[in-house]
């Protein structure tokens, strides 16, 4: 049966190592899609974490094609030079960042403040619960379907969830639609059923439809588990 392993690997393992420290500031790339109305705690962002005494991380999605879908994981990478002006920040939410486009008048600057409510943060500061992050845990997916000569599995570290000073809980998790964007949860809300197997599921909103497989054919089962950092 053929099975694809989408664990993090070592080098990026070790950056998620570093989130559980204090924060000195949590940014997001604006944009279209960053939240609707529908989901107004939920924020679709290239997501940079700038945790105290190590590098800025910056946080999106990995897809891969395969078994007739797309399956993802999360991808952590270091930023060695930042540029901040072109990130919004939930600690400041003053601080809105640019959008790039290429202007049809060539004297208009390509870099721009949000134009649209929704395409950026408009909440309150984040600073009290994300300063200070105690444990960081991995969401880690385990998928099996098909039947015969069409089985298929795959494992991978889908999401993370992130535990404050104050014992509540956030999400980040890779989206399978948008490579360079990840979803993230400030209050893990309906998605808790995927950090706490005794929540129990609700119709249409369990763990099945919550990592976006909810009209995959079945035979198909889907689990999660929380892996220790």
């Amino acid at each position: 049966m053929p099975a694809i392993d989408l664990t993090l690997p070592p080098p990026e393992r070790r950056w998620v190592e570093t989130l559980a420290a204090p924060w000195r500031d949590l940014l997001y790339s604006p944009g279209p899609g960053f939240r609707t109305p529908l989901e107004p705690g939920l924020f679709r962002a290239a997501v940079v974490i700038l945790p105290a005494g190590s590098p800025a991380v910056r946080i999106t999605s990995l897809v891969v094609p395969a078994f007739s879908g797309e399956i993802c994981r999360l991808r952590f990478e270091p930023l060695a030079d930042l540029p901040l002006p072109i990130y919004g920040s939930f600690f400041e939410p003053m601080r809105k960042g640019r959008i790039w486009r290429m202007p049809s008048d060539p004297r208009e600057p390509a870099a721009r403040a949000p134009e649209v409510p929704d395409w950026s943060y408009e909440g309150p500061p984040l600073t009290d619960a994300f300063r200070l992050i105690t444990r960081v845990r991995v969401l880690r997916e385990h998928a099996r379907g098909g039947t015969g000569d069409g089985a298929f599995a795959w494992t991978a570290d889908r999401g993370l969830v992130l535990t404050g000073a104050s014992g509540a809980e956030s999400l980040l998790l890779a989206l399978p639609d948008r490579e360079e964007h990840a979803l993230f949860l400030p209050a893990i809300g309906p998605y808790r059923v995927l950090a706490d197997p005794r929540v129990p599921e609700t119709p249409g909103a369990g763990v099945r439809e919550l990592l976006g497989y909810g009209d995959r054919e079945k035979p198909f089962e889907v689990s999660v588990s929380l892996e220790a950092v």
